[in-house]
C-alpha cells in the first residue's frame, strides 16, 4: 500500500521525485526569503525601465563571476576556520560543518532565513562592486544595468539553494549536466572536501585546479565529514 507523501519530511534522502522535492523545498524559509528579494529586484528593474544592451553586459558580468564567487564562498567562508575579533568569535561555517556530518538533513542543508537575507545583501554588494566600475569606465548608464546585475545575482543564489537541495535528494537527474553536477557534489561530500567545490557549475574548480581529471587521482579524505576537525571532538 502506498502512503501519502508527507511534505514535512526533514531529510532529503526521503525525496524521490521532483514534485516531492519542490513541495518540501518551498516550505522552508530560505527559498521564500530569496524569492521575495528576487521579486523585489525584478519589480524595481521594471519600474526603472530604460532597457538597453548594457543590461546584457550586466548579465554577462554576473554569469562570468558566479562560478568563482561560489568557489570562494564555499572554500573560505563555509569551510573556513572561525575568526576571532576581540572577544567575539565569528564562525560562518558552523551550519555547513553540521551539513557535512549529515548531508541529507534539510535544516543544515538550506540557509536559515536570516542567513539568506544576509547573503542577498553580500551578493548585491559584490555584484555592484564589480559591475559599477565596468559600466562607469565604459561610459554606460549606471543605475538600470546595475539593478539588472543585482537581480541576476539574487536569481543565482536561488538557483544555488535549489540545486544544492536537489542534489541531496534520492532523485536521479535525467540530463547529463545535472547528473555530473550531482556526482561531483557527492564526491565533495564523500571523497574529499577540498575538491569539487562548485555546486551550480564546476568552472571555478576547473580554472582553480580543484577539479581532478579522475576521482581516483584524489585520495579519500578522513575529514570529508568533519571538515578538518578531529572526529573525537564531534
Amino acid at each position: 500500500m502506498t502512503t501519502a507523501f508527507d511534505p514535512r519530511i526533514t531529510n532529503c534522502r526521503d525525496l524521490r521525485t521532483k514534485r516531492e522535492a519542490f513541495a518540501v523545498f518551498r516550505r522552508w524559509s530560505s527559498p521564500r526569503v530569496i524569492a521575495t528579494g528576487l521579486v523585489a529586484t525584478i519589480g524595481l528593474r521594471v519600474v526603472i525601465a530604460s532597457w538597453s544592451w548594457w543590461d546584457l553586459v550586466a548579465v554577462a558580468i554576473v554569469v562570468a563571476i558566479n562560478p568563482f564567487t561560489e568557489w570562494w564562498i564555499h572554500l573560505h567562508l563555509l569551510h573556513g576556520d572561525p575568526v576571532t575579533v576581540g572577544s567575539v568569535t565569528l564562525d560562518n561555517g558552523v551550519g555547513h560543518r553540521e551539513h557535512h556530518l549529515d548531508p541529507g538533513e534539510i535544516r543544515w542543508l538550506l540557509l536559515r532565513g536570516i542567513d539568506a537575507a544576509v547573503f542577498q545583501v553580500m551578493i548585491a554588494m559584490l555584484v555592484i562592486g564589480v559591475t559599477l566600475p565596468v559600466l562607469w569606465l565604459a561610459g554606460a548608464p549606471l543605475l538600470a544595468p546595475t539593478v539588472t546585475a543585482v537581480t541576476v545575482g539574487v536569481a543565482k543564489l536561488l538557483e544555488y539553494e535549489w540545486d544544492h537541495f536537489f542534489f541531496h535528494t534520492a532523485y536521479r537527474p535525467r540530463t547529463r549536466w545535472y547528473r555530473r553536477l550531482k556526482r561531483n557534489h557527492r564526491l565533495h561530500h564523500w571523497r574529499n572536501e577540498h575538491y569539487w567545490l562548485g555546486v551550480t557549475n564546476n568552472l571555478g574548480d576547473r580554472v582553480l585546479r580543484t577539479y581532478p581529471r579522475n576521482k581516483s587521482d584524489i585520495p579519500l579524505s578522513a575529514t570529508a565529514r568533519t571538515l578538518d576537525r578531529d572526529p573525537e571532538d564531534r
